[in-house]
């Protein structure tokens, strides 16, 4: 299935990431996707100035304000400058490019809103056990308030249309963005798809991401928007 490359937006929230942002954005542009929106989200290295490098936009937020903040102002500057389709992926290089083009595919057979790849629906993926364990956790917390159950709710690559582009206001500013995307687009009426991705964890992508004390943080603040706001 055929895919215009010229109307996603590759939207990549980054902290910190000046190791191993080059290889990142390489892998991304050789697979001819140009158009890519880089939130460096206050970070204290040189991830700005090694992006700078690979010809892309750069949005920067003077202070670290999480990675749901840094998401929403990816999918903000989506919705401003028309893109059609958003693709939201880790900077730590655990997701691999080429599978864009699944997620894509997905979408189009099914007409989702939103397409989310599954870690868990590839046995080869050599996931970490505390990442699983912690997975199952977040599945059962998030969950509790969907209609529909979904397999891999921590998973950070995901497709967007236009429509989840325009809908989409995320409040929570750390990972429970994960969790209250998937809440939220319910609400919405949007409808979500899993697909199968492979990913690529390493000593330095596994220091990354989200642990147990992220995720007490992550259920507090989905249970707060949830009952007071």
């Amino acid at each position: 299935m055929s895919i215009n490359k010229s109307k996603i937006l590759i939207i990549l929230p980054a902290y910190n990431e000046a190791s191993v942002i080059g290889n990142v954005l390489f892998d991304i542009q050789i697979e001819g996707y140009s158009n890519i929106c880089l939130v460096d989200d206050g970070s204290s290295d040189n991830t700005s100035d090694i992006a700078q490098k690979y010809d892309v936009n750069i949005l920067t937020h003077p202070l670290n304000r999480g990675a749901g903040a840094a998401t929403q102002t990816g999918i903000t500057y989506a919705k401003i400058q028309n893109f059609q389709y958003a693709i939201l992926m880790d900077s730590d290089g655990q997701h691999i490019p080429k599978d864009i083009e699944s997620l894509y595919t997905k979408m189009e057979e099914t007409d989702a809103d939103i397409i989310i790849g599954n870690r868990f629906f590839i046995t080869e993926n050599d996931v970490p056990k505390h990442r699983i364990a912690y997975n199952q956790i977040a599945n059962i917390f998030t969950n509790v308030f969907c209609e529909k159950k979904y397999a891999d709710t921590q998973s950070g690559f995901r497709l967007l249309n236009r429509k989840a582009i325009e809908l989409l206001n995320l409040k929570t500013r750390g990972f429970g963005f994960c969790s209250e995307m998937i809440i939220e687009s319910e609400k919405l009426n949007l409808r979500i798809e899993e697909t199968p991705i492979r990913v690529l964890y390493t000593k330095y992508s596994l220091n990354k991401g989200q642990n147990l004390r992220e995720g007490a943080r992550t259920a507090r603040s989905i249970l707060w928007r949830i009952f007071f706001d």
